[in-house]
């Protein structure tokens, strides 16, 4: 009977350990509003999210912070401005985003809006652009749509990891992106758990597939290879 129970303990443990597929089909809604946001960012020579490739040669992902960790305020990149403008306020009661907030350039997740990530460290003033390595990918649902977000830290002056992802930073991350949105009437939010460095990188690779596959895929799923 112990042996059983160590057994199936052992498969358990095992398939929680895995990780997690991005799926490979962009939802219609998402192709959709992928194409509105291309249209957009064409009144612009240059376009942050548009221009800017989401994995560099060296490993590193570049990530464009939209708001700075401790913001209350809900920064959103408009595409049609090029630049940030304010949605909404978060509550006192609820408070600051607890880690710097963004997206991956060149990507388009399955909400229809650019591949959120999240980095590591003090608060980095909105509108920047950097560079760091991948450490985790946090698993969450918005809406009931899958809103994942990869985690970067960044790189000291020799080009090392200057922050580790810690199980206290996971506590405070997930509390945050459980609530953020309970103000919000009919909204809901829901983080499921935490994956690999791995798989925060197939789901950049993913959702940037969709923006270089889905482009013409308006009102119609648009199924994506991902590309290593």
């Amino acid at each position: 009977m112990k042996l059983r129970w160590l057994a199936i303990l052992f498969v358990a443990t095992t398939a929680a350990a895995q990780s997690v597929q991005p799926p490979d089909t962009l939802p219609a809604p998402a192709a959709t509003k992928l194409g509105a946001n291309l249209a957009a960012a064409r009144a612009h020579a240059s376009s942050v999210w548009r221009d800017t490739p989401p994995i560099n040669a060296d490993g590193t992902i570049n990530g464009y912070v939209e708001i700075a960790r401790g913001d209350r305020r809900k920064w959103e990149f408009n595409m049609a401005a090029n630049a940030r403008q304010i949605d909404r306020m978060i509550p006192e009661s609820i408070g600051g985003y607890p880690i710097n907030y963004g997206f991956v350039p060149q990507t388009v997740s399955y909400d229809g809006d650019p591949f959120d990530v999240l980095v590591l460290g003090p608060p980095i003033e909105g509108g920047s652009l950097v560079r760091g390595l991948p450490v985790g990918v946090m698993r969450m649902e918005d809406d009931r749509i899958l809103d994942s977000k990869v985690v970067i830290t960044p790189l000291d002056a020799h080009g090392k990891p200057r922050f580790r992802i810690t199980d206290s930073v996971r506590r405070e991350v997930s509390r945050f992106f459980n609530r953020y949105k309970r103000h919000v009437p009919g909204a809901s939010t829901s983080v499921a758990g935490w994956g690999s460095k791995d798989e925060g990188i197939a789901f950049v690779q993913m959702t940037h597939a969709f923006f270089r596959q889905c482009r013409d895929r308006a009102g119609a799923e648009c199924v994506a290879t991902r590309t290593k």
